[in-house]
């Protein structure tokens, strides 16, 4: 199920917010934004079409191009496991994670089978050869055979295991089926990563200039989109814990048990303006 917030207390925090989307900010940004993504498809196109050397790293440089059009300043803690192939877990606050992680993350997204159809996105999601999966328990069996597919190939995969994006001070349950893509011999690295979105023009976020980060209903896309590019700069904490493999725990249940506690306690820490990077178990930090 998605989150649903309180529309009327989403609205009394928008009328005390420092955050004032400028009109002007807008329509620049959304300019400009068209022109990168017109740009980048075509790089894209012609460097498929030569098979240019390290096309696939193009994804990662559209990402960083479209978080500066929304004023996101990224900073990390921790160490990024770039040992491929990694399943990157990851808490969801929306659809900005996608550019945030996209930046720095060597990997391809999984999205729920919708995002597919949306105009321009799911053609950019494409972009990046994201996967598309239905929200269905009984799919979950093929869906861990593609993935697998992507792992054996040695292609990185990030994806949401609470299925739902947040308010961005939460961790919603992980959900633990998507785990066993990782059961593999040799076994796959899973590194948990938090997302915090913790500042606004330098300052300690409050949560209603967070909701203009944070997408979930009431919200609709197309205003919280356009509102978000007419912002000030917003500062961002990507946290990169420990990496673990299923084999690790006494289930893939703990698994993710392990992983959903790693990423709660990261996005905590860059919340309160500090970083925790969670061990390993049997470890201390």
């Amino acid at each position: 199920m998605p989150y649903v917030g309180d529309a009327a207390e989403i609205a009394a925090r928008a009328a005390v917010s420092r955050a004032r989307p400028s009109r002007i900010k807008i329509a620049a940004c959304a300019t400009g934004l068209v022109g990168w993504i017109l740009f980048m498809v075509s790089v894209r196109l012609v460097a498929g079409l030569l098979r240019v050397p390290g096309a696939d790293n193009l994804p990662m440089y559209f990402h960083r191009g479209v978080k500066r059009f929304f004023n996101l300043k990224v900073s990390h803690a921790g160490e990024l496991c770039r040992a491929a192939p990694v399943l990157y877990v990851c808490n969801h606050v929306s659809y900005l994670d996608v550019f945030v992680l996209g930046s720095v993350l060597p990997g391809s997204f999984i999205a729920k089978s919708e995002v597919a159809g949306w105009p321009v996105f799911g053609k950019l999601a494409n972009f990046q050869n994201t996967l598309f999966f239905e929200r269905n328990s009984r799919r979950a069996a093929d869906q861990i055979k593609v993935m697998q597919g992507r792992l054996n190939d040695h292609k990185s995969l990030i994806f949401f295991p609470e299925g739902t994006s947040t308010t961005g001070d939460i961790v919603e349950p992980f959900r633990s089926s998507l785990f066993a893509a990782a059961d593999m011999d040799p076994p796959v690295l899973i590194q948990p990563v938090s997302v915090a979105y913790t500042e606004y023009r330098g300052k300690p976020m409050s949560q209603a200039e967070r909701d203009y980060y944070a997408w979930y209903l009431p919200m609709t896309f197309l205003g919280h989109f356009l509102n978000a590019l007419g912002l000030g700069a917003a500062g961002v904490q990507v946290t990169f814990h420990e990496p673990v493999t299923i084999g690790d725990f006494e289930s893939r249940k703990a698994c993710a048990a392990h992983c959903e506690d790693a990423v709660r306690r990261g996005l905590l820490a860059g919340l309160a303006g500090q970083s925790q990077v969670v061990p390993k178990p049997g470890r201390t930090a």
